[in-house]
């Protein structure tokens, strides 16, 4: 049974009426998975829970719903957080399909526009499925533009290639690295370690181009239920790349978080070689397909991608809206 974690108070007054629309406050009462019917991004109500019950207290948050003449059909919310590329929001927006061109997007949209103004946040940003060519028309109709491209690639565990695996794990180790996973037993110094190396590297990664502000620490650990889900590169006593997956649920899988190498260290393969051995050791774990996503600019690992066998399911765009400051 999820508990109800009690949102801060919501950026901007609410509830919203025009007509017969309502924008209100929603919360993990929704029935939030009977709101994202259709919906390919949506991961569970039960992920949702997990991220809010890591979310440090104070962090400035603000969940959305619709109504169409009384009825829940919008879901969406807002981080009122710089974690973006360009230092925009973090948000999320959905519409169920027969609910549409009724008006509920805009309100919601606005709510949303609302809230980032209110934040102090120069804009917001989300992401549509690439086969979705009307959400991607209505978008840009609405003035979001297009911020990116990520390809959601699969790789299946059971069919590896063990000697490109092996091949790319000796090249790593014969360059004087090892490759190993966080301990069983890991203490709090060894998480807070991994998390400072992420941040590092997360830096330079494409999708955080311009952010302002980091992922708290209390939300990367959430993440992870186990240490097995993180495994880190060291070359002497210095830590110099990880890998990191998160549990998949809808789909029985695991999917890759973040794969980052320190500037000192790339060019050599060590990227493929964190990859390599991580599915390695998540397949003998019983895992069977690992999912990733990466934007058309992270050009070295979409060649680990390559080499390693993963193949490219789907697509989907980062939009952002550029939010005007509030004059006073």
């Amino acid at each position: 049974m999820l508990s109800v974690v009690t949102a801060p108070p919501p950026a901007i007054e609410l509830p919203v009426r025009r007509g017969a629309v309502t924008v209100r406050q929603g919360s993990l009462e929704d029935d939030l998975d009977a709101l994202h019917v259709g919906d390919p991004m949506w991961w569970g109500k039960n992920f949702t829970a997990e991220r809010i019950a890591s979310t440090p207290p104070g962090t400035p948050y603000t969940m959305l719903v619709g109504e169409l003449d009384g009825r829940p059909v919008a879901d969406a919310f807002i981080l009122g957080l710089g974690i973006k590329a360009q230092g925009y929001a973090m948000a999320d927006l959905y519409v169920l399909p027969d609910a549409r061109d009724r008006g509920v997007g805009r309100a919601v949209r606005d709510a949303l526009t609302e809230s980032t103004r209110a934040y102090g946040l120069p804009g917001w940003s989300t992401s549509i499925p690439e086969a979705d060519q009307r959400s991607v028309a209505v978008a840009e109709r609405w003035g979001l533009v297009r911020m990116g491209h990520h390809r959601e690639s699969v790789l299946e565990l059971d069919a590896l290639d063990r000697d490109t695996t092996d091949e790319a794990i000796r090249r790593a180790e014969q360059a004087g690295n090892r490759l190993e996973p966080l301990p069983d037993d890991a203490d709090e110094s060894a998480w807070r370690a991994a998390y400072d190396l992420m941040m590092e590297v997360w830096a330079d990664a494409p999708d955080a181009e311009g952010a302002t502000e980091q992922m708290p620490y209390e939300v990367f650990r959430g993440f992870f239920p186990h240490p097995s889900h993180v495994l880190l590169a060291w070359r002497g006593d210095d830590r110099v790349g990880l890998t990191t997956v998160i549990d998949r649920r809808k789909d029985d899988a695991v999917n890759t978080f973040f794969t980052g190498v320190v500037r000192g260290a790339r060019g050599g393969g060590l990227s493929t070689a964190l990859k390599a051995r991580h599915a390695l050791l998540l397949h003998d774990r019983g895992e069977r397909r690992l999912y990733t996503q990466n934007m058309d600019q992270n050009a070295a690992i979409l060649a680990a991608n390559a080499r390693l066998g993963f193949h490219v399911e789907s697509g989907f765009y980062d939009y952002g809206l550029a939010v005007a400051a509030e004059t006073r």
